[in-house]
């Protein structure tokens, strides 16, 4: 493998390689020169502070670190075994020409800018699913905009910028949307014990913000697309007409009878039902879309799942499947090509275990946080802008959500009410400006999924230089959006959710 496919152009495996160097020099001079940040934390209604500082890689603990955890490191990667799981499902589809067959019928009923629209939304609404909605729905869109005579690195990019831009903004309550809320009314009762901030406080704001979102990627993804050739990348399958029309109509009714099942099976109190439900919970929308849900944790499989038996089905009825070993070399030829993803993923996965220990974001996070703090209250726009900006910056060092929640509520929550702000508002600014770099943050081990699908399907847009090219349209028009929506919200007063408005 080369460094550079051309003069200019830095293959990932090499970026992350630079990153990792990078993070171990920086992390050895910020701890030399004492680089620190102070952390708020609320607790039963009291708040303390703690002194967070930079852990040197280039100490006897550090280097330890690095030799004794990289196994580990690679191994721990959230999206490593989903992306198997979720390409044996999908790419069975693709094989045997039932997901073509699906892309060609929607390419005759439904116009191409509206299938943009739609699919961007579909990509938002199940951002409740993180592995699913990015492990499945970048080879899917690859499909997709194939059989509509677009890019398919676009639509993939696209894909990617729809999940990772609205994963924070989901229109669905999850347990995350809990731990945030419990949090929030900690922070809240500092400054009026008897507020009452309730979970679906900013649900006006999400929804407004998911389809404006849907809308803003879409017409970008139309301007990029015409300047983008298409490549098409997959085999042409040869199925009659007639085939298609029976494996078609079989695997519909298939998928039907399953996503039947798959609802009963999520209906509590019914014989034999109920079984994908965290039992340990008592609010149903909890018990679905809480971190240990079954349901969740397992939606993946499920779809892949899925997907195999309607692929199967399809496959069986059309002649491209003839026996057992037809579908398992099916299979197997959809995994070809992982080995440079892997190899992508295990150096990725070992900047991104680095920087974490360094904790190099954390501090970075909280100083940027007390600088916000430090405006006065009266000069409220100034107070909202430079909030947006730095939860953004703050993202690409901290992605995680819970995570730089618990790093801001403490301080921000209680700064913001003061200035008339309503918690719930706050809430729904901190969420938006948080996705809005998830798409060009190397720390967001989605990133590195979604360079690992380019270089699946286009080794000429695999480098570091094309891809963020594609990226930072999505990017800029995501943010204006967001600054619009923001500010737009603030000055019409307008409520954010059910008896809820953005100012007190």
């Amino acid at each position: 493998m080369n460094k550079e496919n051309k003069k200019g152009e830095l293959h990932p495996v090499w970026f992350f390689v630079i990153l990792s160097v990078i993070t171990i020099v920086l992390s050895a001079v910020l701890s030399f020169f004492g680089f620190q940040g102070t952390q708020t934390d609320v607790s039963l209604g009291s708040s303390s502070t703690s002194i967070l500082t930079v852990e040197s890689l280039l100490s006897g603990s550090g280097i330890k670190f690095i030799v004794s955890e990289s196994i580990n490191n690679f191994l721990k990667f959230t999206p490593l075994g989903t992306i198997i799981i979720g390409l044996a499902g999908v790419g069975l589809m693709i094989k045997t020409g039932l997901l073509k067959s699906i892309c060609k019928r929607l390419n005759k009923i439904i116009p191409r800018k509206t299938m943009f629209f739609i699919f961007s939304l579909l990509c938002i609404i199940m951002g409740f699913s993180v592995d699913f909605s990015f492990v499945i729905m970048i080879p899917v869109a690859a499909i997709l905009f194939t059989e509509y005579k677009r890019s398919q690195v676009v639509g993939m990019t696209m894909a990617f910028a729809s999940v990772a831009a609205g994963a924070n903004i989901n229109i669905f309550l999850t347990s995350i949307d809990y731990s945030l809320t419990e949090l929030a009314k900690s922070s809240v009762n500092l400054v009026d014990s008897n507020y009452s901030y309730g979970y679906t406080g900013n649900l006006f704001f999400v929804v407004i913000s998911s389809l404006l979102l849907a809308l803003v990627i879409s017409i970008i993804t139309e301007i990029i697309a015409r300047k983008k050739p298409v490549r098409i990348g997959t085999e042409e399958l040869e199925i009659s007409e007639k085939l298609d029309k029976i494996g078609f109509k079989k695997s519909l009714i298939a998928f039907v009878i399953m996503c039947v099942l798959l609802v009963y099976a999520i209906i509590p109190g019914l014989p034999l039902s109920g079984f994908l439900l965290d039992s340990s919970q008592n609010m149903y929308i909890n018990k679905l879309f809480g971190a240990n849900s079954p349901f969740v944790k397992g939606f993946l499989y499920i779809a892949s799942l899925i997907f195999i038996i309607c692929a199967f089905i399809y496959g069986t009825a059309t002649k491209q499947i003839k026996n057992g070993k037809d579908m398992i070399k099916h299979i197997q030829s959809s995994l070809n090509g992982l080995g440079e993803m892997l190899l992508l993923i295990f150096v990725a996965s070992q900047f991104i275990a680095l920087f974490k220990y360094t904790n190099i974001g954390n501090v970075v996070t909280v100083d940027l946080f007390n600088l916000v703090a430090d405006i006065k209250p009266s000069f409220i726009i100034l107070l909202l802008l430079s909030f947006i900006v730095v939860i953004a910056i703050s993202n690409i060092f901290v992605p995680s959500l819970s995570t730089k929640w618990t790093l801001f509520v403490p301080k921000m929550m209680p700064l913001f009410m003061k200035s008339n702000i309503t918690p719930e508002f706050t809430g729904a600014m901190f969420r938006l400006a948080s996705s809005v770099t998830n798409i060009i943050s190397p720390i967001f081990s989605y990133f590195v999924v979604y360079l690992g699908f380019i270089g699946l399907y286009s080794k000429n847009d695999f480098t570091i230089r094309k891809c963020y090219k594609m990226l930072m349209p999505y990017f800029i028009a995501i943010l204006i959006l967001w600054l619009f929506i923001v500010f737009g919200w603030y000055v019409l007063k307008a409520p954010i959710g059910p008896n809820v408005f953005p100012t007190i």
